[in-house]
């Protein structure tokens, strides 16, 4: 027992000595070495673990060391272990259906007072400089920056517009609770602005990044095809993103209906995604109403995949039909950074990613006749999708680069410490 103390101990005194030496270095090279907290809800790797990937593994490690505390193992945490980021298991309170019952706010106390405790375990003898709480639905981070008087960072990735109750009492806890806001896009910083109006003293917008290593493998991407059974002439259309009630997963089947009612034979669609923990009846009705579609011979529905290049490759138009107000739309940004023209919903941040007419086509949310007429319009024009796909993946490198999202997020870091 004695040995495994020491053992414990020795190498908890061996990173200390390691950090001690980084700051040692920096001081002397004149730089400021911060440790950020990162505190994130779930480890899949959807739009905002993606986006967390993409902003630690991005920081000058010369000016910041990045620490991430995750709820459980997934494929987040995989990806943030191989870059090299240190990263610790513990319980966290997210907020969610079981939080706001009746049992689980009686239960909110002793869970923060586990959650605050977990992660003060973990960090013993360290110093945090900012902690960054990554989403609204993660709380923990909130509340331990508060008790550690530590400046707070809170990134909002969602908007929020019911329950009224949830939306508002959000806003609250973001003007007392922390010392700067980053709102992925215009449109959510708006909501939140629309409740809070002091909000934007300390608000920023600061647009997701991505950029597109993994160059096309042509052998996959027709492989991919031929699964579907597809030739060169058909046209795919692609969605991809969480099974839930607000994707727009059922309206693109209500539109592939009214296209074969058109006789657009040559068109073909496939959803990729899978649904959140304990929410598996969103998938399995989506499964009954393409059984039922006079177009299900023309749908495919494939679980969630890792390799989502591969996807945007095979498919000759990408589309984000969400039924409810995107915060940002990172799917878009992902099909226009691989060269395909983007149909989406005309409203929240996918306004603010897709140029009509240019990167892609606008449709009045939730009209399937509309998102119909758009896919139409694209699928019968091979030399407009070339030309808008060639645009999007021109704007996707020059405005939406990793390399600026990890600055703006950086010159917050800054202003949070100044």
């Amino acid at each position: 027992m004695l040995l495994v103390r020491w053992s414990v101990e020795a190498s908890r005194l061996i990173r200390l000595q390691s950090v001690c030496l980084q700051r040692s270095s920096s001081l002397v090279k004149g730089i400021v070495m911060r440790n950020i907290l990162f505190v994130h809800q779930s480890a899949d790797m959807y739009g905002s673990d993606k986006v967390l990937l993409s902003l630690v593994a991005g920081l000058d490690r010369s000016r910041f060391t990045p620490i991430v505390v995750l709820p459980c193992k997934g494929p987040l945490l995989i990806a943030l272990e191989e870059n090299g980021i240190r990263c610790h298991l513990v319980p966290l309170v997210r907020a969610g259906r079981t939080l706001f019952s009746i049992k689980g706010l009686l239960s909110l106390p002793v869970e923060a007072w586990r959650s605050v405790r977990a992660i003060s375990r973990v960090l013993r003898g360290e110093r945090i400089d900012i902690v960054h709480s990554n989403t609204l639905a993660v709380l923990s981070g909130t509340v331990w920056a508060w008790l550690k008087r530590v400046p707070h960072v809170w990134h909002v990735h969602e908007i929020i517009e019911r329950p009224l109750v949830v939306r508002k009492g959000f806003a609250w806890l973001l003007r007392l609770f922390t010392h700067k806001v980053i709102c992925n896009s215009h449109a959510t910083m708006q909501l939140l602005l629309q409740d809070q109006p002091a909000l934007q003293k300390k608000t920023v917008v600061v647009w997701n990044g991505i950029d597109r290593e993994q160059p096309a493998d042509a052998t996959k991407t027709a492989a991919f095809r031929q699964e579907l059974g597809l030739t060169d002439d058909d046209v795919l259309v692609a969605l991809l993103g969480r099974i839930n009630r607000w994707k727009g997963q059922g309206l693109l089947v209500e539109a592939a209906e009214q296209l074969e009612k058109r006789a657009r034979h040559h068109l073909y669609y496939v959803a990729v995604g899978s649904p959140p923990d304990g929410q598996v009846h969103f998938l399995r009705t989506l499964e009954a109403r393409i059984v039922q579609s006079p177009a299900r011979e023309k749908i495919s529905l494939l679980s969630f995949t890792s390799d989502i290049w591969t996807v945007w490759d095979a498919c000759d138009i990408a589309v984000v039909p969400s039924t409810e107000p995107e915060p940002f739309g990172m799917v878009a940004l992902e099909a226009m950074a691989s060269g395909r023209p983007v149909v989406a919903a005309n409203h929240g941040g996918l306004a603010e990613i897709v140029v009509p007419d240019k990167t892609g086509l606008l449709f009045e949310p939730n009209n399937p006749r509309s998102l119909a007429d758009a896919i139409e319009t694209l699928a019968d024009n091979k030399t407009l999708r070339d030309e808008m796909g060639h645009a999007g993946k021109l704007l996707a490198a020059e405005k939406f680069s990793v390399a600026a999202y990890v600055a703006g997020v950086s010159a917050v870091y800054d202003s949070a410490t100044a």
